[in-house]
């Protein structure tokens, strides 16, 4: 009966001591649930998946790069500058003096030009046998040269068309030309005409003046009938006519809008 009870008493503690191991166990896994972390990641791979197939393009400017680019460029173009301006300094002078090289054999061209074959020397009566044959060309060469500077027609009204000395005009037009100086032979009589053509100028009254060594010897008048109007006086020349003739075209207020210059001799 006693080894009955005594061994129910040590089932008794066995299952007691079963009930506290379990207890325990029971307390360390609460210990350990209530010591755990939860930690929760929301991971959007569609998001990231998008990021990998498009990705961002980011500009890098390199500031250095580009300043020094700029300034050998600006270098360049300086010296290319200064090649071609020292050329243009260099060949400047050389023009200059070939303008004025050309500037100086140039003679002054009239409204009516003068041609080369019209101009001639004019012969000299030798008065007193003392000159010498140099003396008389240049005597010659200087007249020549004088004839040559003056003009033989101007024009100082943009209303004047024409003006010239001619011969006789055929159907209302102007004749020949008549060389320079004219020259009038002896016991012959020469007749010059003034041509001027205007336009206009209607109802305006005009004057061609012919002047004999700056006195006024013939005058005619006119009075303009139409817009372009052509305008012509004579004069008889004789062997007593020889000096410096001037025949011009004025109007009314005595205002000169075109002269002729020329020489008469025998």
């Amino acid at each position: 009966m006693v080894y009955y009870q005594g061994k129910n008493v040590v089932k008794t503690c066995a299952q007691s001591l079963e009930s506290r191991v379990a207890i325990l166990k029971v307390i360390k896994r609460s210990s350990m649930a209530d010591n755990k972390v939860v930690i929760k990641i929301n991971y959007d791979k569609d998001r990231h998946r998008k990021a990998l197939i498009d990705p961002k393009m980011v500009t890098v400017w390199h500031t250095r790069r580009i300043l020094g680019a700029l300034i050998v460029l600006l270098v360049l173009v300086y010296a290319i500058y200064g090649l071609f301006s020292g050329e243009n300094t260099n060949q400047q002078p050389a023009q200059s003096s070939e303008i004025l090289k050309s500037s100086s054999t140039v003679t002054p061209q009239p409204a009516e030009a003068i041609k080369p074959e019209m101009i001639q020397a004019a012969p000299q009566p030798l008065k007193d046998t003392k000159q010498t044959p140099v003396v008389n060309q240049l005597e010659a060469a200087s007249e020549k040269v004088a004839e040559a500077k003056r003009p033989a027609a101007i024009i100082f009204d943009k209303r004047v068309i024409r003006a010239s000395i001619n011969t006789a005009p055929k159907s209302e037009e102007p004749g020949d030309a008549v060389k320079l100086p004219v020259h009038i032979e002896h016991n012959k009589s020469l007749e010059l005409f003034y041509f001027s053509q205007i336009k206009n100028m209607r109802s305006n009254v005009l004057f061609h003046r012919w002047y004999k060594d700056g006195q006024l010897v013939h005058k005619k008048q006119f009075t303009v009938k139409s817009n372009n109007a052509k305008l012509i006086s004579s004069k008889n020349f004789t062997a007593n006519d020889v000096g410096e003739w001037q025949v011009t075209l004025v109007n009314n207020k005595g205002d000169s809008l075109s002269e002729v210059n020329y020489s008469v001799r025998k």
